[in-house]
């Protein structure tokens, strides 16, 4: 399931779904050099988090989807 990163609150990392609930993990099953507003492959079994892979490139896309679409808007008021 793909999840965004969006907080390291103490000991627990929050992810954000494209669909469904928030998720909590503890902070140190979380990749090295993780980063806040960072794509994630998080693969639940059991009601387990077993496995979280960064999606870089689906980050970037993302990002400059964003960018782009914020650069419209501004556009659009002048």
């Amino acid at each position: 399931m793909k999840m965004m990163l969006e907080e390291i609150e103490g000991e627990l990392a929050r992810f954000i779904p494209d669909e469904g609930p928030v998720i909590h993990v503890k902070k140190d099953i979380l990749p090295e050099n993780y980063h806040i507003g960072e794509l994630y492959e998080v693969t639940i079994e059991d009601e387990r988090v077993i496995a979280i892979k960064p999606l870089k490139k689906e980050t970037e896309e993302r990002l400059a989807k964003m960018k782009q679409k914020r650069a419209n808007l501004l556009n659009k008021k002048r």
